[in-house]
């Protein structure tokens, strides 16, 4: 008796990958054409419509086109944003502070060569909130 075990998602085929790809290809070009929506836009809708389903082929052909990807990116992104700047509050007009100088005299107690007085004392940048102690 022989078993064959299956673990994982299972592979489309070429063909299938082919027929869909074709297929959907000629859908969202033809709405584009009809309704006058930017062809990208649709094929946006389309990945997020497929992302809350279980996997499909849909999902396949999206994943195999460079360019879907990076729109899928800039999409996640773009969303990671908007939802920082909505949890924080922070709409980009928050004022970033400068550094903080500090410039110390020459340490007689550790500089006692003509050479390592002329390099001059401590300075330092810190963070505006860093309390030196």
């Amino acid at each position: 008796m022989k078993f064959n075990f299956h673990f994982g998602k299972k592979k489309s085929t070429a063909i299938q990958l082919i027929i869909v790809g074709v297929t959907l290809t000629t859908i969202i070009t033809t709405l584009s054409r009809c309704t006058g929506v930017i062809e990208e836009h649709i094929w946006d809708l389309v990945d997020e419509v497929q992302r809350q389903l279980p996997s499909n082929i849909i999902r396949d052909i999206i994943l195999r086109d460079p360019h879907k990807i990076e729109r899928r990116v800039i999409r996640d992104v773009d969303k990671a944003i908007r939802d920082y700047e909505r949890l924080t509050g922070d709409d980009g007009s928050i004022r970033i502070l400068p550094p903080r100088y500090s410039e110390l005299p020459v340490d007689e107690g550790v500089c006692y060569t003509r050479e390592c007085k002329s390099l001059g004392g401590e300075m330092r940048l810190t963070a505006p909130w860093y309390m030196s102690q």
